[in-house]
């Protein structure tokens, strides 16, 4: 065998947690808690659609290229002697690398150079092959006026409604290898397209590439190809730092019948991101908002909470973390504390919510005329552009805005005004405090520093 995927690189413990070190050197810390009750399990089908009248089933690792898939008519774009339609057959003796992409993935035409050198550098020996859904039009625009004005080189098989279901993925770039003997060897990011991998499957070497799995987010992760939905899952949580491949980087939340959270999820996140998710919810369960200002940061390296970027923008993989727990529906209203007394037992940190006396800034009316009593409107909020626009909404909203965004406030504040009503505020040209409250003083409005007792979160290394 010409490649050897690396398909599991996370070793999921039940009931259990225990830090893995893997082949690459990335290090994951893995948690799941299971407890469901079983019942009779289906078998999950893998017929994915139909195309040319046949059921199409996707391909694993390992699977041969069926025949049906070789001489199936492909629409092609920016093809080298002009040929509107192909098929993989074409190709076949060679490596044949599809490049699944869409135009709005800047980093799929970010990597259109470097696949095309491979092209030339390699020559007949492989087919660098895109593949994207979109549709001829869109396609023509795009290498007409678009980004792909510089790549009209690319080949590409363009309205794809077959290759996709037989590689079926939920992000691009989305990279599927088949080896000379028609064999799926791999599918993977775009990063692992590289010269020494090329030369190593063509030289019948072992190449350690890391398999890219999507998981489906609407079931709990890492058991979506496994969990049956005859089996009622109670309770599950997964925690470990890494980035996986197969997730899109976010979160996503299911709720009961009434309303209630019970399930939370962060995939491929920096941790400041699920700690804000977590503490938005609990400051609120006690009639307050949370933002960044309310949180005292007692870290040695706080660069490491934000996640690390590297020079083309996109965070350092090995600090972002996958995180998920589902509750019983009964106890939705634990989740958050639930979740906060994870972190502190599995991360690196200890957070807790601390009542402390705090610099402040305070919020007050300098008159009793009211200058901002909303005249209605759809409800706006611009802050902290400049102009920056309130329209039609309470004021925590601006304050929200301002305790998160705006370097030059950098405290909490504070509401003292008693004003329970929707509001109406513009202001600009704002560069600093100072100026701030002049155009704060127009609507009879100052912010005056003091000292309150707040509660904080508080967040330490361990």
């Amino acid at each position: 065998m010409m490649s050897e995927p690396l398909r599991n690189k996370i070793s999921i413990f039940i009931a259990c947690h225990c830090p893995k070190l893997v082949p690459d050197g990335r290090y994951f810390l893995v948690i799941c808690f299971m407890l469901f009750s079983v019942g009779i399990a289906r078998p999950q089908s893998r017929n994915l659609g139909t195309a040319n009248n046949k059921n199409i089933t996707a391909l694993n690792i390992g699977d041969q290229i069926p025949d049906e898939l070789w001489n199936t008519p492909l629409q092609v774009v920016n093809h080298p002697q002009g040929k509107q339609t192909i098929n993989l057959a074409d190709y076949k003796g060679k490596l044949i690398i599809l490049d699944f992409w869409s135009t709005w993935c800047v980093p799929c035409i970010k990597n259109f150079p470097k696949l095309h050198a491979l092209q030339d550098e390699f020559g007949d020996k492989i087919k660098v092959l895109a593949v994207t859904k979109e549709d001829a039009d869109k396609i023509s625009k795009f290498f007409r006026i678009g980004a792909g004005r510089e790549h009209t080189y690319v080949n590409s098989v363009i309205g794809d409604s077959v290759l996709s279901k037989y590689f079926p993925h939920m992000g691009v770039p989305h990279i599927a290898w088949i080896d000379m003997q028609g064999t799926v060897i791999n599918t993977t990011q775009a990063e692992y397209v590289t010269s020494t991998n090329v030369q190593n499957i063509l030289n019948n070497q072992i190449t350690k590439m890391v398999s890219k799995i999507d998981i489906d987010r609407n079931r709990p992760l890492f058991l979506s190809e496994h969990f049956s939905d005859d089996m009622q899952l109670r309770t599950y949580s997964i925690f470990f730092k890494g980035y996986y491949p197969g997730l899109p980087s976010g979160g996503k939340l299911k709720k009961n019948k009434v309303g209630k959270i019970f399930s939370r999820q962060f995939t491929n996140s920096p941790i400041m991101d699920i700690y804000y998710s977590i503490l938005y919810q609990l400051f609120e369960d006690h009639g307050e908002q949370f933002n960044l200002s309310r949180a005292i940061i007692e870290v040695k390296d706080r660069a490491l909470l934000n996640g690390i970027f590297k020079a083309d923008s996109t965070f350092e993989e090995h600090n972002l973390y996958t995180y998920e727990l589902m509750v019983p529906e009964r106890q939705a209203d634990s989740l958050f504390y639930y979740m906060l007394a994870d972190l502190n037992r599995y991360s690196d940190y200890i957070g807790s919510i601390e009542n402390r006396m705090v610099d402040c800034l305070v919020l007050v009316r300098t008159s009793s005329k009211d200058k901002i009593k909303t005249k209605g409107g759809i409800p706006n909020c611009t802050f902290p552009a400049s102009p920056s626009i309130l329209t039609n909404h309470k004021l925590s909203v601006m304050i929200n805005m301002l305790a998160d965004d705006t370097p030059f406030v950098g405290l909490p504040i504070v509401d003292e005004t008693g004003y329970d009503g929707n509001v109406d505020i513009k202001v600009s040209r704002v560069k600093d405090l100072v100026s701030f409250k002049k155009e704060l003083n127009k609507y009879d409005l100052d912010l005056i520093p003091a000292k309150r007792s707040l509660n904080m979160f508080v967040l330490k290394d361990k």
